[in-house]
């Protein structure tokens, strides 16, 4: 068992690009969670409010929403409960399934998107305004690579 160390030591740019890729991440989601105290709501609340208004022509039950998540999300219907504490969503049981409930956005709650939305995308341009078009396009490019390989 006398394997060469460089057999389980990483390349050194994956390592340094990965921190690098973490560090931003944690950068851009600590950016977006203090602006959405502002709001009153969590960056996790303020994605179900966006995928509610995706589907604002219907009403979508909570393993709908919890599969449009990009993050895996183990308690959503506390997620939803909060929500409709705070009268942004409307939650209601379905008939045939008791177990099973229905959600879908309020007026109030897209009002608040509608206020939201615009400090998001400046924050977003804060953020990405130092790329050109070309990076961003290659940036793009790179990051949809990295993240169709789920290995």
């Amino acid at each position: 068992m006398n394997q060469s160390k460089d057999n389980f030591d990483t390349n050194p740019l994956i390592g340094r690009a990965f921190s690098v890729l973490m560090s931003c991440q944690q950068q851009m989601a600590y950016g977006i969670s203090q602006e959405m105290k502002a709001f009153g709501i969590t960056s996790q609340q303020y994605e179900v409010l966006k995928i509610l208004v995706a589907h604002s022509e219907e009403q979508i039950n909570l393993n709908k929403v919890k599969a449009a998540m990009r993050e895996n999300v183990p308690d959503i219907s506390r997620i939803i409960q909060r929500l409709v504490e705070k009268d942004l969503i409307i939650r209601k049981k379905q008939s045939n399934d008791k177990r099973n409930s229905t959600v879908s956005i309020n007026k109030k709650g897209a009002d608040l998107l509608a206020q939201i939305d615009p400090v998001i995308k400046k924050k977003m341009e804060s953020f990405f305004g130092v790329l050109s078009q070309d990076e961003l396009q290659t940036f793009s490019k790179i990051i949809q690579k990295v993240n169709q390989n789920k290995s």
